[in-house]
């Protein structure tokens, strides 16, 4: 009997062993081949980052949900035939993807695309009240090469953390625009905060490494997952601690891409991230998806780099042409 049960166990602990084997080769076979066709040079990949929820416009017929709450990037038919008919490489192979994608579906697809992308080509324009408009120049400036994606039905293609954690990301307010960067200017960006990866046990199991910032609300820290794909909230939180709001709250509706729920807001909550504190407003619902989430995007009204590779977010310090003198703020405040 009881080599019997000595049997049994190993046989169950070679059966995970492989699992967990199988599993590790899967989450870490992604994006491991992606590069860019030139060096990535300063404002020659700006692409619009705009729209409800933000999206990435690589060329005008092609736009992909910006998302830091996606594990995975994913791409349907309707994208995958404008590449096509552009004449960039897509290959397909049966080669497991698995992951939470842009519309916060856990998904395990035995099938993945590679493909080609097309960046940048836009130039930002400012009149002399500082105003900023981008106008696509015809010709993308670079191309993002052997990017892995899973296929999708959904309506929006997504560029997910798999693909947005290679890049320094910064993000143009005034012209609404993201920029793909290898380094931080320093001389034009201050770190304010850092950001932490991979912080929960779970979290290992998925092939990005997720990203969270700690933010202070009405003096009570938390660890927010940073997640650029929240449409219309800024700061989410449970309604179990909507006993710590210090002002009154009132009745919203908030939509993901797959449901809506009802809302409490803080207009007024005190708001401390990094060095900057400031007002700010939260809100407090639940739902299947983290409990504390934070789309820097919609707190910040100016310039800011989400820099993944050195886990750092970094804020404007000086006035340039592309934004109004008075979009920045004088003081360390949010």
């Amino acid at each position: 009997m009881k080599k019997k049960l000595i049997i049994i166990l190993s046989a169950t602990f070679a059966v995970l062993l492989v699992l967990a084997s199988a599993w590790a080769i899967i989450i870490n076979s992604t994006q491991r081949n992606l590069t860019t066709a030139q060096p990535l040079q300063d404002d020659n990949e700006t692409m619009p980052l705009r729209g409800l929820p933000f999206c990435m416009e690589l060329t005008p017929d092609l736009r992909f949900k910006f998302d830091t709450g996606a594990d995975i990037s994913t791409i349907n038919d309707r994208d995958l035939e404008t590449l096509r008919k552009k004449g960039y490489k897509i290959k397909e192979s049966h080669m497991p993807i698995t992951g939470r994608d842009g519309y916060g579906k856990y998904i395990f697809s035995v099938k993945r695309y590679t493909v080609d992308l097309p960046i940048g080509g836009y130039r930002v324009l400012t009149d002399s009240l500082g105003n900023s408009e981008l106008v696509y120049t015809g010709k993308p400036a670079n191309t993002i090469m052997n990017v892995d994606f899973a296929h999708t039905e959904d309506t929006l293609s997504t560029i997910g953390l798999d693909v947005l954690q290679k890049f320094k990301l910064e993000c143009l307010y005034n012209p609404g625009a993201v920029c793909l960067r290898n380094d931080v200017d320093t001389e034009q960006y201050q770190e304010v905060a850092k950001l932490q990866t991979n912080i929960y046990l779970l979290d290992r199991f998925w092939p990005s490494e997720r990203c969270y910032v700690i933010i202070s609300v009405n003096q009570h820290p938390n660890i927010f997952l940073m997640d650029t794909g929240l449409q219309k909230t800024a700061i989410k939180m449970p309604t179990s601690d909507i006993i710590r709001s210090k002002y009154a709250l009132h009745n919203d509706s908030i939509r993901t891409m797959l449901h809506a729920f009802e809302a409490q807001v803080e207009d007024q909550a005190w708001v401390d991230f990094g060095n900057r504190s400031g007002s700010r407003r939260v809100f407090y619902y639940d739902n299947s998806e983290d409990k504390y989430q934070v789309n820097l995007l919609n707190v910040f009204d100016q310039d800011l780099v989400i820099d993944i590779p050195d886990k750092a977010i970094y804020f404007r310090t000086v006035v340039n042409h592309k934004k109004k003198a008075d979009q920045l703020p004088a003081q360390p405040v949010l």
